[in-house]
């Protein structure tokens, strides 16, 4: 029999409503799991019914139950989403956390971008990017530590709490028979416990329990003892007297305790006074003269997170926040004072590699200076912290969760190998003066370094012309040398990366009188070289014109003189004008001027003796001029044409009187005559 539809729609909306419920019950128990930072067993249930489509602050809770226990990559995976979907979720707090899920997994780059996309005020650039370069500053001194993971560790949490006398204490959660009957529901690990080992037998025995008295179902860890070894104090989940006291959100915040020790055994364990229920004081360490307590505490008024704060010892009252150099607005915990009163700390806030980072702040008369990151290997991209160094034998002791140990938290033993020293990455310039010429080195010779074009270092060289200059890695620099009596040198210079890489650039200097001595002998040269030149030009232009002459019948030489050999032209006495019979043989002078177009010809007239001296020379002109006219007339540039008249001082036949020569001949002195001047 087939059910009736409604009947089926019915069923199947009820399943819905029942599964819906189951639902939103199991997220309600994970959200009051996660309230109580009970993250192990929050985690299971929100992962059962959690989607991509599920609340966005359960995802959220989900993302820091992850963080908190040390899951980055899941972490990250939920972060991203929510960055994703609903940015209004991703405070800073938030975006901190996926900025330190991305660096412990080592991804710097995108933590990098992440940082700057939202975490970053504009005002705050520089500082960042300088805070880079910090860490490859850090980064580059190598590792200064050796480092031995201790056989003491297990896959669950130990990490360093304190020496007493000969011994090293130990928080850890190992087992006993009878402790240990409930769990830590923050990482489903069982509660810690102060435990103790002989210094000269961590590698053959085993942590003992370190004193029965102290230990409680809650935690207890971090202890500081007096000189004298009678007093202790150290931190417990706030129990006392069998009596748990939680604050408003119903968690049991850390508190710290102080015991004496009598007839072997700790007593009197009292709440120090400055303690609260609503938040966490932890971490005692002592000064060396035992007057200061330092401890870590998120109590309200700090700047964030946990700070560092110091209290006396004599009544505990109104103790003092560290201030600003050492506190962040994130977290500054697990101090520790050196026997040179130096301050070592963990913090997420400072400069660092990922998670806590250890950091020191040295001792000076005004306090505690600017912390520096102690560097590799201590550092690394998960929590590093707990850190004990023994000044005098440079050995000690701290701890980190890094996935290369055996397991959660584990205590490492320490060497220190290398100084602290931070520095900015920087080259070596180095180099000598020569002088140019006979490769003498230079004393006295001023080498200046630019850097931006501006002077920011100079040195005068010695007996061997040598400088060096330190100069900044990644950097464009301007080497200059000078001298008296030398010119200057100049050369540039672009430095890399590599850290304390030495370039070699030498600077060359001319002496001055070399420099005369050169511009004579270039002078000489080029005069040589000008004459020869002249000498080469003129014999060419000889063979030239000799050329011209033996393929042109009627250019002749003679005399030292070239003339253009022509039938006679001849004159009427006592006149100038052209005959018609001689312009054709002018016409031949005219037609061997336009084939060399160059060519520069002398026009001379003459006379015969018969009148006065001036009167020839008058007349012979102007009939030079009359021929130079038609010339012009014809087209030839009067710039090739020089007309001279030359009147009866020339003669070809020598009269001693008018009477003594023929007409013939007197006609014969009256000629004009073409002499080549130039053929260029």
């Amino acid at each position: 029999m087939k059910k009736p539809f409604l009947y089926i729609l019915f069923t199947f909306l009820s399943l819905i409503s029942l599964t819906t419920t189951a639902q939103d019950f199991t997220i309600q128990q994970a959200d009051k799991y996660f309230a109580r930072t009970y993250y192990a067993k929050a985690i299971p249930l929100y992962e059962d019914v959690i989607s991509y489509e599920s609340s966005t602050e359960a995802i959220r809770n989900l993302a820091d139950a992850y963080y908190y226990t040390f899951d980055f990559k899941n972490a990250e995976k939920w972060y991203r989403f929510l960055l994703k979907k609903e940015k209004s979720l991703m405070d800073d707090t938030h975006l901190f956390y996926y900025y330190q899920s991305l660096k412990a997994q080592k991804k710097y780059e995108l933590a990098d971008q992440l940082f700057q996309n939202y975490l970053l005020e504009a005002s705050a650039k520089n500082d960042y990017l300088e805070s880079l370069i910090y860490l490859k500053n850090v980064e580059a001194m190598g590792e200064r530590y050796l480092l031995k993971n201790l056989p003491l560790n297990t896959e669950q949490s130990e990490f360093f709490s304190g020496v007493y006398q000969d011994q090293v204490l130990i928080a850890s959660t190992k087992e006993q028979k009878g402790i240990f009957a409930n769990l830590y529901y923050w990482n489903n690990q069982p509660y810690l416990n102060l435990y103790s080992i002989p210094l000269d037998s961590l590698e053959t025995e085993s942590p003992r329990l370190f004193a029965e008295e102290l230990t409680t179902k809650l935690h207890e860890s971090n202890a500081a003892f007096t000189k004298d070894g009678k007093t202790v104090f150290f931190t417990r989940n706030n129990y006392l007297n069998g009596k748990k006291e939680k604050d408003t959100a119903k968690v049991t915040q850390l508190q710290i305790y102080k015991a004496e020790l009598e007839d072997e055994k700790w007593t009197n364990i009292t709440l120090l006074p400055f303690n609260h229920k609503n938040y966490s004081c932890e971490h005692p360490t002592l000064s060396k003269d035992g007057k200061t307590l330092y401890f870590a505490s998120n109590q309200p008024g700090g700047f964030g997170g946990f700070d560092i704060y110091a209290v006396n010892t004599e009544d505990f009252s109104a103790p003092k926040n560290l201030g600003k150099l050492i506190n962040t607005n994130k977290n500054e915990q697990f101090p520790f004072i050196d026997a040179e009163g130096n301050l070592y700390f963990s913090s997420n806030g400072h400069t660092g590699f990922g998670m806590l980072d250890v950091f020191i702040a040295k001792s000076s008369t005004n306090g505690f200076q600017e912390p520096d990151n102690v560097g590799l290997p201590i550092n690394s991209s998960y929590d590093d912290f707990a850190f004990y160094i023994n000044t005098s034998t440079k050995e000690g002791f701290f701890s980190s969760n890094r996935p290369s140990g055996k397991g959660s938290d584990d205590i490492y033993q320490i060497t220190e190998t290398k100084a602290l020293l931070i520095e900015d990455c920087y080259q070596f310039l180095k180099g000598r003066v020569f002088d140019k010429t006979t490769k003498e080195l230079l004393a006295e010779a001023k080498v200046v370094l630019f850097e931006n074009k501006m002077p920011t270092d100079s040195i005068i060289t010695n007996s061997t012309g040598a400088y060096s200059f330190k100069i900044n890695c990644n950097s464009s620099f301007e080497i200059s040398a000078s001298k008296a009596e030398y010119t200057d040198d100049h050369k540039t210079f672009n430095a890399s990366s590599q850290r304390k890489k030495e370039n070699k650039v030498d600077l060359y200097l001319l002496s001055e009188k070399v420099i005369a001595e050169r511009k004579q002998q270039e002078l000489e040269h080029e005069k040589e070289r000008l004459k020869q030149q002249k000498i080469e030009e003129e014999k060419a232009k000889q063979e030239h014109i000799n050329q011209i002459i033996n393929d042109e019948p009627s250019i002749v030489k003679k005399d030292h003189k070239i003339f253009i050999k022509t039938e006679p032209i001849y004159f009427d006495y006592d006149l100038w004008y052209i005959r018609k019979e001689s312009r054709k043989t002018l016409n031949k002078v005219i037609a061997l001027l336009e084939k060399y177009p160059q060519m520069k010809i002398e026009i001379g007239t003459h006379t015969d003796i018969r009148g006065n001296n001036n009167y020839n020379l008058e007349l012979s002109q102007k009939r030079s001029d009359a021929v130079l006219a038609y010339f012009n007339e014809k087209g030839i540039d009067l710039n090739r044409l020089t007309a001279v008249g030359y009147g009866e001082t020339q003669p070809i036949i020598y009269c001693e009187t008018e009477e003594s020569c023929t007409e013939e001949q007197h006609e014969i002195n009256r000629r004009c005559e073409f002499v080549i001047k130039t053929f260029n």
